[in-house]
């Protein structure tokens, strides 16, 4: 695209133009007088053509200009589009945070009451397993007591094997056989 000076000052285009500075030296060495020699036609012909170059300067120049409006009114619609587009990125962004802080809340609910749950079993296990070392106690005055060990023996495996279940429970972490 080309570059035109708007605020350009006349006389000093003119003397910086080439066609003016040739024609200019032309008519201050031969005078004025010179010119009445010059070939009408040729001059006539030299004209027409710098006028026809002209045209054809200013029709680039109009579609250089309305090309530049083009542009102008084209990047206009991307900083509209872009704008918006920024300001939903962030609507999306805050919708994000919001679902996400929403999450973090909800697994943190879910943790805490897994912690309440599993905290709540391991006391009713070390409940169970206090009433089962009672039970043991309790289990062997009656076998000094008794002479009956048939009966005995068997409460003691169905004892320790429940003791042995309740002591599983406890020591695994989520409260599941492994």
């Amino acid at each position: 695209m080309k570059a035109i000076d708007m605020f350009a000052n006349v006389a000093r285009q003119a003397m910086v133009d080439g066609h003016v500075q040739r024609y200019g030296g032309i008519l201050l060495t031969r005078g004025v007088g010179g010119v009445s020699r010059f070939n009408p036609t040729v001059v006539w012909v030299d004209a027409a053509l710098e006028v026809i170059e002209a045209a054809g300067s200013y029709f680039r120049y109009c579609a250089a200009r309305e090309v530049t409006e083009q542009l102008r009114e084209y990047n206009r619609v991307l900083e509209t589009t872009l704008a918006q587009e920024l300001k939903m990125g962030q609507l999306e962004l805050k919708a994000l945070g919001m679902e996400r802080k929403g999450r973090l809340a909800h697994i943190e609910r879910s943790l805490e009451a897994t912690r309440c749950h599993i905290q709540f079993s391991q006391k009713k296990v070390r409940k169970q397993l206090n009433l089962l070392r009672q039970m043991q106690a309790l289990l062997q005055q009656e076998r000094l007591q008794s002479g009956s060990f048939q009966e005995l023996i068997g409460l003691q495996v169905c004892l320790d094997s429940c003791i042995d279940a309740t002591l599983t429970l406890l020591l695994s972490p989520t409260g599941e056989y492994s």
